[in-house]
Formats: C-alpha cells, structure tokens, sequence
C-alpha cells in the first residue's frame, strides 16, 4: 500500500491539499506524489470545488521537487521524457483545473517547485527567511529544467528576471519574489493563515478567478542591449558551461517573444534537458547535493536548534549591530536577536555574540566572539569560541565557527544549526592557528600569486581557473579583502621568502586583469590542484575539519571549486594525483608542503572516497573518456591546455612532458 503523501480537507467548498513527504525535512513531488495528485484531482466533484489551495506540512519547505532525482538516473537523453511523463500531467492537470488554484508557500520552494507554482493560479508566500525561491538546475546542476519554466517565466516576469532567476540562480525573498511579480502576496508568518483567506476571498470575489481571465500585468520592458550582455555574460563562462547556458537562453528568449505557448514548444524544453543532464560534467555536478547532506549530518551529528534560541548582541560595534539587523530581517525560525550594551552573560540560556580581539583575553561562557575582519596570524585564545567570517561584505556567506576548550559543545552546534537555517555556510573548525578558512584562500590564491611573481601574465591566470571550471574570478575574493592583510596571509603559501610589496602587486594584477583573450597554463592548473590537495590532506590528517564532505561544502562555498569535477575530495583521487605534471615549473610555483603533500599521498595515501567501479554506460554517455583520448593521442608530441570538446576534463592528461617542449601557453579563451 502506498503511502499518503496529500493531506485532504474542505473549508466549505474550497479544498486544501496539504503536501507532506515522509521521512524527509523537505518535500518531494515525486512519481508517487504525481500519481496520487491525479487521483485527487479526478476524483473530487468539480462542482462542489470554488478553488483549491496547495500547502506544505513541513514549516521549513514548500517544494523542493524531482528533477534532481531523474537527472541521476538518466542514461540517455531520451529517458527524460519517459521520466518526466506523469509529473508533467500532474502539473498540466493543476493548470487546467476550472476553478482558480493558490499556491500557498511557506518554506523554501526550489527548482521544479518553483516550476509547480507556475501551474497554480496564484502565488502567495510567508514572510520567513526560509521562503525563498531558487531555481537550481544550472546553479547547481548544470542542466536545463524540464517543467515549463524556461517557457513560463519569461512571460510571467519578462526576460530580464526571468534570466536571473533561472540562468544565473538568483535566490529571492518572498518580498523580492513579488516585487519581481513572481507571487502575488506577501505575508507576515504569523498572519500567514488570515493573510491566505483575504487573498482567497479577493479572487473569488472578481468576477473572472482564472489567471488567463485577468488581465496580464504589463511586463517590464528588456533593455536594448540585454540580449548581447547575457551572451557576453555567457562567453566568459568556462568552455563546458556555455553550451547548456546558451541553450537555456535561446528557449527563454524564444518564449518572450510568444504570448503562449504551445506543447511543442514545452517539448522543446524536455529535449534540451535531456541532452544536458546526460552530459558528463552534470553527472558530477550531481554529488554535490549528497556532499552537502552528508556535511550537514556530520557537522550536526543530530543536533537540532533548540525551540528558541535567544542571542544578545553587542550594541557598541557598528559592525555587529550591522550582523543584527542582517539576521533580523532573514526572520528566522526559532531566533529571537537583541541588541544591547555588553554585559556578562545572565543566567537565561542566551549567546551573546561581541566583536572578537585577540587582547581582549578569554571570553565567558556562552559567548561568542565574531570576527568580521580579516585576522592576521592564529585565532588567538583557544578557549574561545569564536565565528570568523571576513568575507559576509562580499556576498559571500562562509562562517568558520571554532568551538574554543572547554565550551560547552551544544552552543556551537546551535549556531552552525542556527546559521544555517539562516541561509549562511558555517563550517565546524578544530584550528588552533591558522583559520582554515586561510589555509584554504592561500592554497587556492597562492599558485596565482606565484604564477605571476614568476613573470606570468595575470590574466592567464584567471583564464587556467576558468578553463578549469570555477566561474566565480578570483578578483571577487581579492577585492573583498584588504590587499596587506591578504599579502600576509598568502605568505607561507607561496614559494620561498617574498616581499610583502611585492605580492600585493601580484594582487593588484590579479585583481584587474580580464581573462577574455587569455591562454590557460598547464603547470599553473596542475599547481592550483596539488596545492589544493595539500590543504586537504593537512586538514583531514589533523582534523581541522572531520570529514571529507565538510572539505568539499567549504572548497565549493568559498572557491567557487568547480561543479564539473563533482567535489573536490571526491575529484582528487591517487590515480589523478599521479598524473598530475610535476616539472619544475610546476614546483616553483609552489612550496614543499603540496608537493610533498602529494608525493605521501600516491605512496601511502587512500582516496578520500570509495570509488566506485566503472560502471558501462549508453554509447551517448561515453563522450568524456574518448573525446579525452583522441584530444591527446592525436598528437605524441607536448602538450597544453588543448581546445578539447566541452565535457573533457583539462586535466586529466598524459604522462608530464618537459615545460620547455610545451608549444605556447594552453588553451584560448
């Protein structure tokens, strides 16, 4: 017997269908969950229904959909439309039902949940933090979404937002959300329920309930240059993204041009998410949803935020009372934040949260010290616990949270559960000295800075990264932080002793410099992921961080590590660390310690992960390993960073050969 995934109940004669997937802190629509609706909507006396309202049981989550599900298992692109069948008459359905639809969203509402409340009516949505609509299918995934979406949000929000929604995953509030006409109400959480029953009243009131019998909202009108911004946008994208992107594009700027569109235009769409959920760089893009389950569970090792938490902050710095108002407006669930002078900490079970300096001296108990700026050298009391987060200026949320000696262990697991639920990317850190999330920064940014300490152009430098996968420049991280400070903590990064001036003008370069037109360095990529696997199996073997997914949720939040290599533990495995090049101009671009990193790791190391067998895949899937092969058997001769096909992996390569039989510097981008 299959389970109840809907709950049913009638509020005179409007029905409400309540979405609860078991076992699970979100919601699934799933085949089950498609059948079931159908069954539901065929069997309820349509006469009876005035209008039917969609909700979820789960307070933390709308719909988070399917789509991620049958992109794993696809092998060919034409199993896509095989899989998406029913779910797709379950969406058609509510889009076609006579009476008028709401969807009534509380909790986060993600890709193809976002597409199911663009079969409803209406939209209305609960003013919390984790309302928030994402479409993730190429932010995260790299694939084309395969439920109306590329078709429906053109003409619902126009082509501008539409493109920053689904092309560049924009995350947007509920207020956001309608400013951007994607819901049509917005309400406090606690008047949600009232909120839902006036909006309701006002649509059965109108004369015409039907969207398609309202008059469309005017459209805001697409500046002239758009078209050729986003594709400029799109070129500067690394070489194995810009096919799906453009892809995704073309379909929205087709849809824009229609009033309505037909079901071939909707199959258009599920072919293209067919050909790309196929491609070998989405395959790996997949693990990072399970990567950061597994992190998530380990971190918290089942520990749950408390009903309330209750946090005090201190109201003399500027900078935290700044922090304050940012968690306030998120409105997060089970957070209550005051700000007020410093005081000892009472005896109520509050956090308080002041401005961490190292002379200041230990701190008391159940308080935190976050540190908001760049800090030079070790966190300095360990007693302390301490939030370190230098790069929340930048946009960029990733909190190194130290659980100091001594503290007891469930107020720092509150915070990461509290951050978290936040909306933040916290990180369970045993350092001692150095933050990891320097440890980090200089393994990535060191080679870079060397590379062009070296003599080497800086905008080669950026193009080795995007060859390689990472959309986000390294100029972001750069520009985020204070150039001297940054110089400092590169230092013991970089190979032998440099002058601080020195670096800083690296920096500089690096910061300025334009990556279109540039070549790609082979031994700066192979530098860039020896130094990387040394900080990881520094971090591992001393359990800075306690456990390979962690690694990988910090690499991909504050790196931007590249989506198509999957994870970065789960990419570096000892047969690819064997075959990275180790030529001399690999090694002065970097210091003993990832080379000899390395070395220990081939010998006497194991793979971060079990590695699966290879498994025999549909000839369609097969591209990468071959296309790999013929990129560098064609020619015995040296090699660089080849114009290989988009899923080929630059580097995976052959035996190192001598840098000085290399032809010029790698691969035009």
């Amino acid at each position: 017997m299959s389970t109840k995934l809907f709950g049913t109940q009638w509020v005179g004669d409007v029905l409400v269908l309540t979405l609860d997937t078991p076992g699970c802190e979100f919601n699934i629509f799933s085949h089950e969950a498609a059948v079931q609706l159908l069954e539901l909507l065929e069997g309820v006396d349509r006469e009876r229904v005035r209008a039917l309202i969609f909700r979820s049981a789960k307070p933390g989550s709308f719909i988070n959909g399917v789509g991620l599900m049958m992109a794993g298992t696809a092998q060919v692109p034409e199993d896509i439309a095989r899989m998406t069948e029913t779910v797709t008459r379950a969406y058609r359905a509510v889009r076609e039902f006579p009476a008028p639809t709401i969807a009534a969203i509380r909790g986060n509402c993600y890709g193809c949940g976002v597409e199911f409340s663009l079969h409803c009516d209406y939209r209305v949505a609960a003013h919390t933090y984790e309302t928030h609509f994402y479409m993730t299918e190429l932010a995260e995934y790299l694939f084309i979404p395969a439920f109306g979406s590329t078709q429906d949000l053109p003409r619902l929000i126009g082509l501008e937002g539409a493109t920053e929604a689904l092309l560049w995953g924009q995350r947007w509030s509920a207020p956001e959300a309608m400013r951007r006409g994607l819901v049509d109400a917005c309400f406090d959480d606690a008047s949600f329920d009232t909120g839902v029953e006036l909006f309701l009243d006002s649509v059965l009131d109108c004369g015409s309930p039907k969207r398609w019998q309202v008059a469309p909202w005017e459209l805001p009108p697409v500046p002239p240059d758009f078209e050729a911004r986003t594709r400029e946008r799109i070129a500067n994208l690394p070489p194995g993204y810009q096919p799906v992107y453009t892809e995704c594009f073309e379909l929205m700027l087709a849809a824009s041009r229609r009033e309505v569109a037909d079901a071939a235009h909707y199959q258009r769409e599920v072919e293209a998410c067919g050909r790309s959920v196929v491609n070998p760089l989405a395959k790996a893009a997949l693990s990072i949803f399970f990567v950061r389950r597994l992190a998530q569970h380990h971190s918290l090792r089942e520990h749950e935020l408390p009903p309330l938490t209750h946090l005090v902050v201190d109201a003399e710095d500027a900078r935290l009372a700044s922090f304050a108002e940012e968690l306030r407006t998120r409105r997060v669930r089970g957070l209550s934040v005051e700000v007020a002078p410093w005081a000892p900490p009472p005896d109520a079970p509050a956090i308080r949260v002041t401005r961490y300096a190292p002379e200041q001296g230990p701190l008391p108990e159940r308080t935190v010290g976050l540190a908001v700026d760049l800090v030079e050298g070790a966190l300095q009391e360990t007693s302390d616990l301490v939030m370190y987060a230098p790069l929340l200026g930048a946009g960029l949320p990733v909190v190194e949270l130290r659980a100091g000696k001594g503290q007891p262990q469930d107020v720092a697991r509150s915070l990461f559960a509290l951050l978290h639920r936040a909306g933040f990317h916290p990180v369970l850190s045993n350092a001692t000295g150095e933050p990891v999330l320097h440890a980090l920064l200089g393994a990535y940014l060191g080679p870079l800075v060397a590379h062009v300490l070296e003599g080497g152009e800086a905008r080669d430098a950026l193009a080795t990264v995007r060859t390689l996968g990472f959309v986000r420049s390294p100029s972001v991280l750069i520009h985020a932080l204070p150039r001297t400070a940054l110089a400092m903590v590169l230092a013991p990064h970089l190979p032998g002793p440099v002058a601080l001036g020195a670096v800083e003008q690296a920096l500089e370069a690096l910061a300025t410099a334009e990556a279109r037109g540039a070549h790609g360095s082979v031994p700066l990529a192979d530098a860039v992921l020896i130094s990387l696997l040394g900080f990881v199996t520094r971090v591992l073997s001393e359990r800075t961080l306690g456990h390979p997914t962690v690694v990988d949720v910090l690499a991909r939040e504050l790196i931007d590590f590249p989506l198509g290599f999957g994870s970065l533990c789960r990419y570096l495995t000892r047969e690819r660390a064997a075959r990275l090049l180790t030529s001399d101009a690999v090694r002065a671009l970097l210091p003993d310690g990832p080379i000899l990193a390395l070395d220990a790791f081939i010998t006497q190391g194991r793979d971060f992960y079990p590695q699966a067998k290879p498994a025999s895949r549909p000839a369609a899937a097969q591209t990468e390993p071959t296309q790999r092969t013929e990129a560098h058997s064609t020619e015995r001769a040296p090699r660089a960073m080849q114009a290989a096909p988009a899923s080929a992996d630059p580097t995976e390569r052959q035996p190192s050969a001598p840098e000085s039989s290399l032809p010029p510097r790698g691969l035009h981008v």
